[in-house]
């Protein structure tokens, strides 16, 4: 039977055609939710507000007030006022903005230490667990550091204990943030991956990729899986290339100053205060991150095992971020 090549060719264009649709199709379809078997969400004491019940979050970490200059936890709001809808879990966030006063806390031979430790206990009574983010710990304070933590776990009596602590790319000879030793008191460990550049060094970005994967890799080889919670960040920097105006300046160096900036305009008040004003231009470099990109580094981390996250902190996010999310189960 001769062949009908008409039919040939329309049949071999129909088929085409379905594998080009097919393929434009697969092509075109939205990206998948990145599954997470915990989002932990920070939420700043008074900015309650920005945070939903909606969100895909299961841990709120409550950032209170931290330890005051008499080195007491003060009283902190009640959960069922503050996330009264919300079904997670709630931890408060225990800070301290002092080497020194970290360095006394910690002591054992002072009071202070038992005393924090009753205080945070009381005060988290309506709450899950408590989170210790001390980021002022210093090495020599690394076996009063875990024994203090030791302690508080005990007290909690079942309640979670956590802790947010600085990015590492190994182990450090000795460190009050030692990832192993802690991973062995501890519920979980946040590791705070973020300020890779900070506010005064070089401009770059707060998180590259590449500097996050080698903290993954090293903090999955120390951490246990179900304890490691990898921390990603909400906000931007920006850096200006002129420090005239951000620095003190001795005596003898003003009048450097105000031949370089050919200063013509001086003024003396009543009082006989001298100043003098001159304009300068500067160029700000920004890194920061769009919902795209952000979701890209938490799909790095999920791609590479890594199934619970943390945020710092709720309020500081385009909140269409959240749509990228999801809570798959255990």
């Amino acid at each position: 039977m001769p062949v009908n090549k008409n039919k040939l060719f329309f049949s071999a264009l129909l088929f085409f055609f379905s594998i080009t649709a097919f393929i434009f199709a697969q092509q075109s379809e939205e990206p998948q939710k990145i599954p997470l078997k915990e989002v932990w969400g920070y939420v700043m004491i008074g900015e309650e507000s920005s945070f939903s019940a909606d969100y895909p979050v299961t841990d709120v970490g409550y950032f209170v007030n931290a330890v005051n200059n008499f080195s007491d936890f003060v009283t902190v709001p009640k959960r069922s006022e503050k996330f009264p809808d919300y079904k997670g879990r709630v931890h408060l966030v225990s800070s301290v903005d002092s080497k020194a006063q970290t360095h006394l806390l910690l002591d054992p031979k002072l009071s202070l230490r038992n005393k924090i430790i009753k205080q945070l206990v009381k005060e988290s009574k309506e709450y899950d667990g408590v989170q210790i983010d001390w980021e002022l710990v210093m090495k020599e304070d690394d076996e009063n550091f875990r024994d203090f933590l030791k302690i508080l776990k005990k007290k909690l009596r079942g309640k979670m204990l956590t802790v947010a602590i600085p990015a590492r790319l190994k182990t450090l000879e000795r460190d009050a943030y030692d990832y192993a030793k802690l991973s062995e008191i501890v519920d979980k460990i946040i590791v705070m991956a973020y300020d890779e550049h900070w506010s005064t060094s070089a401009p770059g970005p707060v998180a590259s990729v590449a500097w996050c994967k080698k903290i993954a890799e090293y903090s999955k080889s120390v951490i246990p899986e179900e304890k490691l919670v990898m921390g990603c960040h909400f906000y931007s920097r920006a850096w200006n290339d002129e420090s005239v105006g951000r620095k003190a300046y001795r005596m003898y160096k003003i009048d450097d100053l105000v031949k370089e900036n050919k200063v013509k305009a001086f003024k003396q008040s009543q009082d006989g205060d001298l100043s003098f004003s001159f304009d300068k231009s500067t160029k700000v470099t920004v890194f920061y991150d769009t919902v795209e990109s952000a979701a890209g580094r938490c799909r790095m981390y999920a791609d590479s095992g890594i199934e619970r996250l943390s945020f710092w902190r709720v309020g500081q996010e385009i909140p269409e971020f959240w749509n990228e999310l999801e809570i798959c189960s255990e």
